[in-house]
């Protein structure tokens, strides 16, 4: 399977986003100009509140941009919602459903396709043997550790087959350990699946190990 394609340069020109109104106004963006390539590892790297979520959300179509475009390839996206850009977001937090299995989670990426089933059952094995959770997928959430939470979170990612993976710190809630596990297993995925990932996070080492670009 052709995961994350087609693969599409992403584009920024010109980005800014303002809240507030008056003297209250805040530019969490201010006049960003980025080209992200095909099958690049980028990171965003910052502290807290210096506009790096903001930023993917821009890239998502989960906020617009008070001013400047947002392009993948030679499509210009800006007012695109998110479902239309074909992206696929890991957070922080793996917001799986609690009443549902893993693989059940995974599956909920697949509705609006409407595959058959015998294709939905091979889209979700493979997806859970290359994140390696094919022991976990008849689990609850509750049932799971934090890093396996996540890898269902990033299988769930996987098997829309998007143009581009955004991810929002997502080992920050991660214990040391498990932590140096995922940011490897990470950085082989994203080599293996040959797609583009945006990766937001305020931890130096951790960006220095992982992108291609800062």
């Amino acid at each position: 399977m052709a995961y994350g394609a087609p693969v599409a340069q992403v584009r920024l020109e010109h980005v800014t986003k303002t809240f507030g109104e008056g003297d209250e106004r805040v530019n969490a963006v201010d006049d960003v100009t980025l080209d992200i390539e095909d099958h690049e590892f980028m990171i965003l790297l910052g502290p807290s509140g210096c506009g790096k979520s903001t930023t993917l959300n821009i890239i998502a179509g989960l906020a617009e941009p008070t001013a400047g475009r947002v392009l993948f390839g030679e499509e210009d996206v800006t007012r695109l919602s998110p479902h239309q850009r074909n992206i696929a977001m890991v957070f922080q937090s793996s917001l799986l459903y609690p009443h549902l299995t893993a693989r059940q989670n995974i599956f909920m990426s697949l509705k609006r396709s409407e595959p058959s089933r015998a294709e939905i059952e091979r889209r979700i094995r493979e997806v859970a043997a290359i994140v390696d959770i094919e022991r976990l997928l008849d689990k609850l959430p509750s049932q799971l550790s934090g890093g396996e939470r996540q890898r269902v979170a990033t299988a769930k990612a996987i098997i829309r087959q998007p143009t581009a993976f955004l991810l929002d710190e997502p080992l920050g809630a991660l214990d040391a350990a498990m932590r140096l596990t995922l940011r490897s297993e990470l950085v082989n995925l994203q080599k293996r699946l040959k797609t583009t990932m945006v990766f937001v996070t305020h931890d130096q080492t951790e960006a220095m190990t992982m992108g291609d670009r800062i």
